[in-house]
Parts: C-alpha cells; structure tokens; sequence
C-alpha cells in the first residue's frame, strides 16, 4: 500500500512497506511488521532533516545498523532516544542514495528523557503538552464534534487564558442545542460531553440549558438495547420511544460517546427517569462485553481484540466516570492497556484509537496509564512534527482521512479530527482537569502494580504464544483476558502433540473455571476432533452463556465430523424461547441462539443433512432461528430458504415465513432484509400467491439504507408472477410516489435507478399475457 508517515521531529516523511491489516488479522494493526525500510518522501524546509536528507533517498537503519525489526517501530524508537539529554539531539541514519550507502546524522531538539511515570511527573511529557498547545491554539473552534473535540482539549490543557475563547464557544453551542431537532448521535454526543465538562470545570449556568436538551435528546433517542446509530432509534410500533435503531443499524462508536454525554449531563445535574432509564440500558448493553472481548461494532458478539478504534477505551471513560461501575470499568481498563499494540488499528481507520485510547488505560490508574505510555512512546514520538505539532497517520487502513494530503505542512486528520487535540488530551492526563482525563477518578477502578504487569503481558502474548510451551499455554487459559484464552486455544491447536490432549481439554471444560473452559472449549474446536461432540453438545445448555458461544462456534468449526450430533443441534437452537422482555439482559440480541444458528445453517455444512432431516426436528428450529431478535442470526437462514425448502417445506413453515418478511427483527437492523428478501423469493420461487402482497408491504419499508440494492430485487421477483402481479401494481405506483417526495432533494443516480426499476417493472407486469400456476399457503 502506498501510505507515507510521519518519521518524528525531523521534518521527514517516508514511505514505508504496509500490510493492510483485517478484522481476522490476530496481530492486528502491526501493518508495517514486515518493513525493513523507508522511502524518503518529503524533506521540510529548515527542519532537522533539511540539507542532510532528500526525497527519494532510502533509509536502511538506525544507530549504523540496518534495520532488523518493523522500520516504523525502530525509528521511532531511535527516535526517543535521540532526544534524550544525555544523547545531545543526535539521530544516526543508514542512508542509501545513488548506490552508495553511508552514515549520517540530524541534530533533534533535545526533549529530555520518559520518566518512569509518564505522562505523571514528566518533564519531557510537560515539554511536549506545551508545544501541542501552541499549536492547538492556532486551530479554530468550529461547532460540532470536532469542534467540541478541540474544546474538551484546551479545558484538558488547563490554561486561565483560554477559558474566554472556549467560553464564547460553549455559550453558542449551548445556544444552539436549545433549537436542535436532528438526531444526530455523533454530534449530540460530543457536544454534552464538552458542555458538561465545561460546566464542572468552569460553573457557567448559562450552558446549563443547551445540555438539558442534548441530554434529554440523547435519553430519549436510545434504542430498546441502549444503542444508537449515526442517528437516533426509531418509535416503536407502538408509537413509543426507544425503538430499533433504523435501516443502518446500531454504530457502537456513536452509541458510546452518546451514552457518555448522557451520564455527564446526568453529573451536571439533568435529572429525569428517561435519563436514569437511558444509562440503565447502556450500561447493561456494553456490560455484557465484559470479561468476552472488546465491544463490536454493532449489536454483535464480543470481538476477540483487545481494542478497535478505542471502543474499548471509551467504554473505560464510560463506565468508569459513572463510579458505581467498578468491574466494568476495570475491565475495559485492562482492555485499553493491553491494546498499545492493536491501537493502529480500527473500522474506517484509528483515528478514536488514538483519541480515547490513553484515556482509557489512565481508568485503570497512574500506574496503567504509565505501562501504556511506555509500551505506545515510539509511536507518540514518531507523529510529532519537529514544531511541536502532531499528525495522523493512518492511511494504512481505510484511507488517511478527509484532510491528510501526506505533506510535512499540512495539518493531516481522521476526517477532520484534530490530531493535535488527541494528544493535547493524552499528556494532559496529569492535570485531571476533566471526568474523562480523571478528574474525580475512583480508586477502587486502579490496577495494581502485579495487575498491569500481566496486562502489559497479555498485549503481547499473540507474539509470545510462538515460543510458548505447551504446558504455558494451557495455564495461559486461566489469563483475566479472554482475548489471550483465544490465542492460546488457537496456538495450541498447532502443536504436532495437541491432538493427544483432547482427554484432558474435555476435563477443563467440565470443570468450574470459567476462564479455562472456554479457553479449552476453543482449543477443541481449533482442533476438530469427534471425541469432543458429547460435551460440546452439553455446552450448548451451559449456565455460562458465553460458553455456550463458544461450543456453538467449536462445533461449526468441526464441519462434517460434527454431522452425527446434527439433531441434538437442531434441538438446542429450537429450544431457546424468545425473552418475556423486550429485552433479555443476560442475552441481549440472543446472541447464544444466534452462534448456534450460524453453526447450523450458515455456511452449507449441513446442507445435504439437513434436507433429509427429521421434519419434527427441523421446523421448530427454522421457526425458533425465524423470531430471533437479532437480523445477523435471521440472516443465516437465507441459504436454507433459497437452497433446501421444498413446497411442502413452505406451506408447513408458511405463517414464520410471511412473519419474517413482514417484521423487521429489532436488532442489527443492517442485516435485516437479508431473510426477509430471502422469504420474498422463496414465495415467488414457488409463486404462492401470498408472496404478491408479503413483497408489496416488504416494498414500502424500502426507503432507508439498503433499498438501492433491495428494491430491485423485489421488482424483480414481482414480475415473476407475469400477469398476476396487476393487482400489486397500484401499490408499487403508489409507494413510488411516496419515495419521490421524501426524495425530492437527494437527486442522485443511485435514487433514479430504484424508479427507474420499479416503472421497468410495471411496464413489464403489464405487457404481461401469461402467469405461471399460483399455489396457496393454505
């Protein structure tokens, strides 16, 4: 991937050789892992580098020796030690230009050395705020959530000097949250947080409005599952609040800056049983992420990392600033300091990564903030500029953002982002000025020193797993992290002597450790063996719901060899009831239900198997998955609808099938029409004539995100039915019209073609002279 970065105070940037990272990448984030060079790619005007290097010169080393480790890593490491006093500035490099390789050096600005307590009791990390602040303080202060970002940073800083300008700032913003209407989860989010903040730290009343209305907005916005979208949740179908978020789905990252603002509006004392009610939900919802990994992106299981794009660390702030939530936060605490190798990595890019990241691990007290600091320092010196300011290099992902031009002058960004107000925020940890940089923090939420020893020891373990014994690796699944347990289930799974194990990994897992079952029930999965089917079966009752997640995915993973425990399976997914609440707390979204489903019927394993199953077995199932709150799991039965029903299949399961059309499953809404297109089809495959208006009421629901794809596909299953189609055709007409209004202002190809699309389809239906034989459900 072309991407150039950043190479510290130097005036230089580089390019480097990037591996782009995946969502299945276990080293996550280690994207230049494999460089062992840097392409010079930029030399600033009067910087350290200037008449020393040139473009298009190549780096090799450091200290006069070629580089043997991640050249992006190295660098910066030389870097920090360049600037230390004893050191006198002084940075060697290896220079290859025009066939001649030789040694040269730049003379740095000389910035002191790390204390071991960094950033607390750190000249050099006072050094470093100073100058980020002069830069910030060149920035303007927009409204909006960067904007709100750039104020949280200069009330971090704590400087009386800039209270009246943030002043003027927050007095407008407040103004202007009193007539807001939108729903806008990212911008309403970041803005109560800043005005809250503002208000403890400064006691201005006159904001004290604006941040009722944010946080009454936010309350009153919130899903049934305590989650948002990019904007708020829908009304019920009731007509009541707290809905599903619409047709995208719910956005964690949004969802938890959202919540936040909440409990800090709740803190500068907005009180009301939608916010208490609101902060209930949320801290349920991203609660059960606790002790099973780092929160995903949307209503998902656990993510097996110890961090994406700082989900983990804002879910420290979140929970930790309530202070009634000590074992969440702690735990999300000892997520976000373990993740100083994955914090370069996230959905979109890492931009929150950087943001929250240190913020978080400082939840976890000094003493974690510090082993953060220490293990992330070569990178927070490799994305300082030589004035002081920082940058954002990203681009390794999903591209470097908005305003990155990969220039030395230009001010780079995470879609407008201020990197200089990230880490403004990051060493002004000391100061506690604000809830999220620790003001007010609890005690009780500190890690101890044997703590963030073993945390910083889970960070790395993914690299250490390699010359584990196989004895280590098994104690490692007794590890506080269970992204550790995974690693070492999978690396133990490699060894020629695993096999021989099984005994004893089905004796963990019937024994009482939470932490070592699953550790062991993912080993035997990794490791496919039959032995394992009658426990993994016994799993799937298990008290401990996350285990049950695990046995449902160990046994997708055994494939065929899990063929003969089939109907126990099919049993299993049929027998677990939908909640008596809305929502289910210990299970929200039914997420046990939905890795068995996966298991079932996702993948096409069971294929041929379950086209010959017992019918008894095989409805109650299909029917159970069917009703599922969770649009992901109803998705996985779109194979089975299109691949392995016959018509007597469909009239048997015809009133699931026509439900699961009509109703939106009310979590992860993204995945939603994926069973319901799959029913619309099946009905029209078969021409069963009640699929004419399940497709039409399916159709009217087309107007969100997804219906560019959608409508066609239903416009194309209603003309299947030729002439039979033409009592459909004034509904088609009439929501036609409907989608032209609400579409009036977004004139755009992708709109034109779902008319275009639906005027094709009625001329069709109605050139029709034949329709094939239509059945009846009955």
């Amino acid at each position: 991937l072309a991407r150039t970065y950043n190479l510290g105070a130097t005036g230089l940037r580089g390019w480097i050789y990037t591996r782009a990272a995946t969502n299945l990448d276990s080293s996550q984030g280690r994207t230049t892992t494999a460089s062992r060079q840097i392409l010079v790619t930029h030399v600033g005007a009067n910087s350290p580098a200037s008449g020393v290097m040139e473009v298009n010169d190549v780096i090799l080393g450091v200290g006069g020796k070629p580089f043997d480790d991640d050249a992006r890593k190295c660098f910066g490491r030389a870097l920090t030690e360049a600037e230390k006093t004893e050191n006198k500035g002084v940075l060697k490099l290896l220079r290859f230009r025009a066939g001649k390789t030789e040694n040269v050096q730049l003379t740095l600005r000389v910035m002191g050395s790390y204390s071991d307590t960094a950033p607390y009791g750190c000249p050099k990390s006072k050094l470093i705020l100073a100058d980020a602040c002069k830069a910030l303080e060149k920035e303007p202060l927009n409204d909006g959530l960067w904007g709100a970002i750039n104020g949280l940073a200069l009330l971090a800083a704590g400087k009386p000097e800039y209270l009246p300008k943030v002043q003027v700032f927050a007095r407008a913003m407040a103004a202007e949250a009193l007539s807001q209407k939108g729903g806008d989860a990212w911008g309403c989010g970041y803005r109560d947080v800043f005005l809250s903040e503002y208000f403890l730290l400064t006691g201005d009343k006159e904001v004290v409005p604006g941040i009722t209305a944010l946080t009454l907005m936010l309350a009153r916005g919130q899903s049934l599952y305590g989650t948002f979208g990019h904007g708020f949740s829908d009304l019920t179908p009731e007509g009541k609040l707290h809905g599903s978020i619409p047709s995208y789905g719910p956005v964690n990252q949004a969802g938890l800056i959202a919540n936040l603002g909440i409990v800090m509006g709740k803190k500068c004392g907005v009180s009301d049983q939608e916010v208490d009610a609101a902060i209930g939900r949320a801290s349920k919802f991203f609660g059960y992420f606790v002790d099973k990994g780092t929160v995903p992106y949307g209503e998902h299981v656990a993510w097996p990392y110890h961090e994406n794009n700082g989900k983990s660390a804002l879910s420290a702030v979140f929970f930790a600033v309530q202070g009634n939530q000590t074992e969440a936060a702690r735990f999300f605490a000892k997520m976000s300091t373990a993740a100083y190798a994955n914090r370069k990595y996230g959905h979109t890019g890492q931009g929150f990564s950087y943001l929250w990241s240190a913020l978080g691990a400082n939840m976890g007290g000094p003493a974690a903030a510090a082993a953060f600091m220490k293990e992330a320092q070569w990178h927070l010196d490799l994305v300082r500029r030589c004035d002081g300011s920082f940058t954002y290099d990203g681009g390794e992902q999903y591209g470097a953002g908005k305003t990155d031009d990969n220039t030395y002058s230009g001010r780079s960004g995470y879609y407008g982002l201020n990197p200089n107000a990230t880490y403004v925020l990051t060493y002004s940890l000391p100061l506690k000025k604000l809830c999220i940089t620790g003001r007010d923090a609890a005690p009780t939420t500190w890690l101890g020193k044997k703590e963030v020893a073993a945390v910083i020891a889970s960070g790395r373990f993914d690299l250490d797993r390699k010359q584990m014994s196989v004895k280590e690796l098994v104690a490692a699944f007794g590890d506080w992290s269970p992204v550790v347990r995974g690693w070492a289930a999978e690396e133990l799974a490699t060894r020629p002597e695993a096999k021989a194990m099984v005994p004893q990994l089905i004796a963990l897992v019937e024994g009482k450790d939470a932490h070592v079952r699953q550790g062991a029930c993912e080993a035997l999965g990794y490791l496919k063996s039959a032995d394992a089917l009658p426990v993994l079966i016994r799993l799937l009752d298990d008290e401990d719901l996350w285990l049950r997640i695990k046995a449902a995915n160990a046994l997708r993973d055994l494939g065929d060899a899990a063929r003969p425990v089939l109907p126990d399976m099919l049993k299993s997914v049929a027998a677990t009831a939908a909640p008596a609440e809305p929502v289910d707390w210990s299970n929200p979204v039914q997420l046990a239900q939905g890795a068995l489903a996966e298991a079932l019927f996702k993948r096409g394993v069971f294929a041929k198997a379950l086209k010959d199953t017992d019918r008894a077995l095989f409805y109650p199932a299909i029917r159970a998955v069917a009703k599922n709150a969770d649009g992901m799991a109803r998705s996985y039965l779109a194979d089975t609808f299109s691949r392995d029903l016959s018509v007597e299949d469909v009239r048997a399961l015809g009133p699931e099938i026509l439900a699961a059309i009509r109703e939106r499953p009310p979590a992860d809404t993204m995945f939603g029409n994926v069973l319901r297109l799959a029913g619309v089809k099946l009905l029209a495959k078969y021409h069963f004539k009640e699929g004419l208006p399940a497709l039409t009421g399916y159709l009217k629901t087309q107007t969100g995100h997804g219906s560019g794809k959608t409508i066609p596909a239903l416009m194309q299953e209603v003309t299947t039915y030729g002439s039979a189609a033409r009592d459909v055709i004034p509904d088609i007409k009439a929501f036609s019209t409907e989608l032209r209004k609400q579409l009036a202002k977004q004139d755009d190809l992708n709109n034109r073609n779902k008319f275009a699309v639906m005027e094709a389809a009625v001329a069709a239906i109605e050139a029709s002279t034949t329709q094939p034989e239509l059945r009846n459900l009955g």
